[in-house]
């Protein structure tokens, strides 16, 4: 017995060792781990602020100092215990930068590995893939309130005027990056509630107003000057309604149509300048329907007009009203799913400055009544269309002031240009 018990104690004698030994090793490991962890967040964390700082200094492309010294301001404020250097670039448009960070060593410090260095790198610019872009600018009576005959007065007072000057400001921010290259081209259209053709009606809106795409900074300023709004010269002075799914709709038959890219990288863009209020006026200057007959943002029962036309900011959401609504917001889903990206500049919408970001579900779209009054659906309408990132309203602009507009239009510009490359 003695000498079982003594065989016992040797063999517990013999495992101790091996047990510290093990525990030592599974420490080093999880210790190994955790810094490993560590090097691959601070990794994650150094990319992401590289990226932005690219983003932040190519605004100021051309000006290459200035880039440079934006995009540094941005380490420091937001990732103090970086450095960053600029490696060169040939391209007036494009700004390179190299990341470093060192992260501390907990556990591997004890192998020798004090401190860990890593790094990361980001290209941005302008000009660098296909763009097409399409502007469709609200061109109904309410743009011409507080114009003069011409629409050409200055000062904020007059929407369609201070619109133009925001889509051409647009078209020079966005082809200021080597628009010879052609990679960017960009088209600009009018919409109301018709077109002239396929609808011969004075108030629809005609070709004259829609610029195809194009990289000519010229061109496209001169379509632009060529859009009035009702009551503006040679305009009708009754309107024909609006229908902002035409608005959509003759914007993707623009960023599709002649000289479109075909690249499979394309990015596609439509900017709509709207109130979100859509009106349905069949009976304008005894005319029937003056709606175009294009599917697919043609109502049911086209010859009824709605009821309340006398405001522009309703308590009830009329029948065709919210018919037109939901054929919005179906052709809104429908370019988002080709992969079009729409911005919204929602102006002097019914209600006042909503910018919270969207609670109400979408699927109210097209709900009439007084339940659904125009101060609440046209804001859900044009944020719903919007192609707003879930918990933003990043896509989604808003002003009640004809003069914010083209600050608007040139932020827009910016997100759509200014890409990182790699």
């Amino acid at each position: 017995m003695k000498s079982c018990w003594k065989g016992v104690q040797n063999e517990r004698a013999q495992i101790l060792p091996i047990m510290a030994v093990l525990l030592i090793v599974f420490i080093g490991l999880m210790g190994i781990a955790i810094d490993v962890g560590r090097i691959f967040i601070a990794r994650t964390e150094l990319s992401r602020a590289v990226d932005a700082a690219a983003l932040a200094g190519v605004v100021e492309l051309p000006n290459i100092t200035n880039a440079h010294t934006k995009a540094a301001t941005y380490i420091t404020q937001n990732q103090s215990d970086a450095s960053i250097s600029f490696p060169i670039t040939t391209d007036q448009y494009q700004i390179k930068i190299a990341g470093q960070r060192s992260v501390p060593m907990f556990f591997m410090g004890m192998f020798g590995f004090g401190s860990v260095a890593i790094h990361a790198n980001a290209t941005a610019g302008y000009g660098i893939v296909p763009l097409d872009v399409a502007m469709s600018l609200d061109a109904t009576g309410s743009m011409h309130s507080g114009c003069n005959s011409t629409e050409t007065n200055t000062g904020g007072v007059c929407p369609i005027y201070e619109a133009k000057g925001a889509a051409k400001s647009f078209v020079n921010a966005l082809l200021s990056g080597g628009a010879g290259s052609g990679n960017t081209i960009i088209g600009a259209n009018a919409y109301r509630g018709c077109f002239n053709p396929p609808r011969a009606q004075a108030a629809c809106v005609t070709n004259s107003m829609t610029t195809n795409l194009s990289s000519n900074a010229t061109t496209l300023t001169n379509g632009i000057t060529n859009i009035y709004a009702i009551g503006g010269p040679g305009q009708a002075t009754s309107g024909s309604g609006t229908n902002v799914c035409l608005g959509l709709k003759k914007a993707n038959d623009v960023i599709m149509g002649p000289g479109h890219h075909t690249a499979p990288n394309t990015l596609r863009f439509i900017v709509i300048l709207t109130d979100g209020d859509n009106v349905y006026n069949a009976g304008v200057s005894n005319q029937t329907s003056p709606q175009s007959p294009d599917a697919p943002c043609r109502p049911s029962s086209p010859t009824t007009a709605d009821g309340d036309l006398t405001s522009n900011c309703r308590s009830d959401t009329q029948t065709q009203e919210a018919k037109l609504d939901a054929l919005t917001k179906a052709e809104a889903d429908a370019l988002k799913a080709a992969n079009v990206e729409i911005y919204i500049v929602a102006f002097s919408v019914c209600g006042g400055i909503d910018t919270s970001l969207l609670t109400n579900p979408c699927n109210s779209i097209g709900s009439s009544g007084a339940s659904y009054p125009d101060s609440t659906q046209d804001h859900r309408l044009l944020k719903c269309i919007a192609t707003n990132t879930p918990g933003t309203n990043d896509h989604y602009f808003e002003t009640a002031t004809a003069s914010a507009l083209p600050g608007i239009f040139n932020r827009i510009a910016q997100a759509i240009a200014f890409r990182l490359v790699e």
